[in-house]
């Protein structure tokens, strides 16, 4: 497995809800908090980018697309990533690896094949000065205004 896969698979094990027993005991509680403390210490020696992002419709906010950007120290080096379509229930061919991530001084081009044998589905998007993220879906010869935010 790839650094990438096997980020983004640590990075959605620990974000998955946890099923909490009523019995678990304190040190188990301790360990699990020990974790987390970790994992966020571990996040923030990473650039901007990195983490869950989830895209959605500029209108109406519905969920369109799940993000693991992997972006190294700096937020200098080439962006990784891998996606999955939130419209459909999680199965084979609904996620991949992100084909392009593009960053500029304000601007990020996202480009994936989500079926194959399909045209890419692009997203462009701007950030503003609170680093909030807007811009255009261009999927299926349609485009949709969305917006990008964390987790």
């Amino acid at each position: 497995m790839n650094r990438l896969g096997a980020g983004a698979l640590i990075a959605l094990l620990l974000a998955a809800p946890a099923a909490v027993s009523a019995q678990q005991s304190a040190s188990d509680n301790v360990i699990d908090a020990r974790i987390r403390s970790s994992a966020a210490a571990a996040e923030s020696y990473q650039g901007p980018l990195d983490g869950t992002w989830t895209l959605v419709a500029a209108s109406g906010g519905q969920a369109l697309y799940a993000f693991q950007l992997v972006d190294k120290p700096g937020g200098q080096s080439p962006l990784e990533g891998v996606w999955r379509d939130l419209r459909r229930p999680a199965m084979p061919g609904d996620v991949g690896f992100i084909d392009s991530l593009v960053r500029g001084p304000q601007s990020l081009a996202i480009a994936f094949v989500a079926k194959p044998g399909d045209p890419a589905v692009t997203i462009q998007l701007t950030s503003d000065a609170a680093g909030f993220w807007s811009g255009d879906l261009h999927e299926g010869g349609a485009d949709t205004p969305v917006r990008m935010k964390r987790g």
